[in-house]
């Protein structure tokens, strides 16, 4: 399967050490930082399933960070783990009231850490807000986004559909695990074109079946889209056989199928009225 993504924002390098070793024994990626203002700014290019923040950072409280990773609509939907001190209920209450799922004491237990965390994952996918292989948030918040739109007729937004076409034989010839790498690979290229500006209210989520759906200001979205299709385009040849590439399709039990490609399509308010999410999904399926 596809593995899960865990950052941890803390400068204690023992606690960093102790967590790492056993996040790789679950098996996760694990993405290490050592302030909080480098912290937010990874979260939101790599849009991790989880953060771990220590609640006492140099350059800024841990307070601080758990608050802006709240108000950026690309992070609000992570789980967040905030380490403390020993017996500090004051650094907890706030903790928890900054947004924080969850608060561990220190000194930690790297196994209570994981057990914790695998719990949180689990919940997560059952309740089907968070996409397993994207880390994305989908299901019904890409619902309560849209329906924010709807409440804005005449605002700057642009919802933007990202559909990866030609999956289908590219996963009956090279595997799922392959599909769910490229499509990984896709949301990443996504996450980081976004992070290049500093909009806090633009959203990334994934629709199922290999569609992304991104709401952002109106002026960028010709930038974004030919960014990101050019990016993927690159990322899509790597994923494929030499031959494959050269031929510019797939060969599999006698039938021949078109490489993948990123199609995007886009609609603002002046494309409305919009009464309902069926009709902004319809005029964005196209």
């Amino acid at each position: 399967g596809v593995k899960e993504r865990i950052l941890l924002i803390d400068d204690h390098s023992n606690n960093r050490k102790l967590l790492h070793q056993q996040f790789e024994i679950e098996g996760w990626d694990v993405i290490e930082t050592t302030t909080g203002a480098e912290g937010i700014q990874v979260a939101v290019r790599t849009m991790p399933q989880v953060i771990l923040l220590n609640a006492v950072l140099p350059d800024m409280p841990g307070i601080d960070v758990a608050r802006r990773l709240r108000e950026i609509n690309r992070t609000k939907h992570i789980f967040l783990m905030m380490l403390g001190g020993e017996d500090n209920r004051q650094q907890r209450l706030s903790g928890l009231e900054a947004g924080a799922n969850d608060f561990i004491d220190s000194p930690i237990d790297p196994e209570l850490v994981a057990l914790r965390v695998h719990n949180a994952l689990n919940r997560r996918k059952q309740d089907n807000t968070v996409d397993p292989i994207t880390g994305m948030p989908s299901g019904r918040w890409v619902q309560e986004e849209l329906m924010n739109l709807l409440r804005d007729p005449d605002g700057t937004w642009a919802l933007v559909r990202f559909r990866l076409t030609g999956m289908e034989p590219f996963r009956e010839a090279h595997g799922f695990v392959a599909g769910d790498t490229l499509v990984r690979g896709v949301s990443r290229i996504l996450a980081e074109a976004l992070a290049n500006d500093e909009v806090e209210n633009d959203f990334l989520g994934y629709g199922g079946h290999d569609d992304f759906i991104v709401i952002t200001h109106q002026d960028r979205v010709a930038s974004l889209i030919t960014d990101v299709q050019e990016k993927v385009a690159h990322t899509i040849g790597l994923h494929y056989a030499a031959a494959e590439r050269e031929r510019g399709y797939i060969e599999f039990e006698g039938r021949q199928s078109p490489l993948a490609t990123l199609r995007a399509r886009s609609v603002t308010p002046q494309d409305g009225p919009f009464y309902d999410i069926r009709s902004l999904s319809e005029a964005i399926a196209g």
